[in-house]
């Protein structure tokens, strides 16, 4: 039997993950899901690219926002431009092509990887660095200046680069390993080499930051609601303000990427012996690389000083007041049928009763 491997009398079946699909045969077979998860990624790269490199320029000429946590709001956009413009489109080839076209160039499919993974490491390390940030100028502001310093917060966004490129550099010692994954198709750190590398995967790049950011955000609410006048010895209220307002708005941005990434954490580990659908690792692996295309609208639509920065640079305000010009317009025109209708209606019922009166 071609599909069978006979060991020690023992029949073993090759688990699901080890078909190699061939080129335009996964969008074929699956269409419903293929096309979905292309358009997606389509629209997140062109977005998060966007939208990434608007955050990045901002930064860079706004005399507003020169302050130490933006080096940590940077330093995340830099790892999501790589995601939105390298990563996710790699993804997209991977899925049309399938992996006979990594093979064919050497070293391509790891490299991807590689950075990938130490890209997602600083992803959340910044955003766990930034609720750190939050937690010491809001509820604990007399150790702000001591703690966070310029060099100070640029050693800790390179500590968090070389996170990632430690657990990379693991695969040299036969510690997991990096390739194509034949059911999320794509470059991606290999979940099957060493499952307990899997699992210390999952959990110190998921699941200790998303835990150590609850924590920070939980104990800024509480202060905030508690100890409102601990705060305002050491601040004044606008500026006190501020802060609980960026502390909100990268709370959101915690939030997505939570809500992205803990599903594949799970599906990692659960997914011990590689028996669930490649559609299940497919759809989480692609929903998990959402929030770098996310981001830069949860700071428009959050934060006042990237609204006004990213309006000067590509006027967006002017683009969603046409959309919101044009749903006033469609709503007025509705009510305006509606009322037509209604006006309609009784003057039949009215014709209707005056007809029975004379008869």
């Amino acid at each position: 039997m071609p599909d069978e491997m006979v060991v020690n009398e023992t029949v073993v079946t090759p688990a699901a993950g080890s078909r190699v699909f061939d080129r335009y045969e996964f969008v074929t077979e699956s269409p419903a899901v293929g096309v979905l998860v292309l358009i997606v990624l389509i629209v997140a790269s062109v977005v998060g690219g966007f939208g990434n490199l608007l955050i990045l320029v901002s930064l860079w000429k706004s005399k507003t926002m020169k302050s130490l946590e933006c080096i940590f709001i940077g330093n995340l956009a830099i790892s999501d431009l790589y995601v939105t413009m390298v990563a996710d489109p790699m993804s997209i080839v991977a899925k049309l092509e399938g992996e006979t076209f990594f093979n064919s160039i050497s070293g391509l499919c790891q490299a991807i990887a590689y950075v990938c993974t130490i890209a997602c490491v600083n992803s959340l390390g910044s955003i766990t660095l930034m609720s750190f940030n939050r937690n010491i100028f809001i509820c604990h502001h007399k150790y702000y200046d001591k703690i966070f310093k310029k060099p100070i917060c640029i050693a800790m966004c390179i500590l968090l680069y070389l996170t990632g490129l430690t657990l990379v550099l693991l695969n040299l010692a036969g510690i997991g390993d990096h390739s194509f994954d034949r059911k999320s198709l794509e470059c991606i750190w290999d979940r099957m080499a060493t499952y307990y590398y899997t699992v210390a995967f999952s959990v110190l790049l998921v699941w200790i930051p998303v835990t150590i950011t609850g924590i920070f955000y939980l104990k800024i609410y509480i202060s905030v609601r508690t100890s409102t006048k601990k705060i305002t010895e050491v601040t004044c209220s606008n500026h006190n303000r501020k802060a609980i307002k960026l502390a909100r708005t990268l709370f959101f941005i915690y939030l997505i990427f939570s809500s992205c990434w803990i599903p594949y954490a799970l599906i990692i580990v659960v997914d011990r012996y590689d028996t669930f659908p490649y559609e299940s690792h497919l759809i989480l692996t692609a929903f998990g690389h959402l929030h770098p295309s996310i981001n830069w609208l949860i700071y428009y639509f959050t934060n006042t000083k990237f609204r006004k920065a990213f309006d000067e640079l590509v006027k967006l305000n002017k683009l969603f007041d046409l959309c919101k010009a044009k749903k006033k317009v469609e709503a007025m025109e509705m009510t305006k049928t509606t009322t037509n209708s209604n006006d309609l209606l009784v003057t039949k019922t009215q014709h209707i009763l005056s007809s029975s009166t004379t008869e």
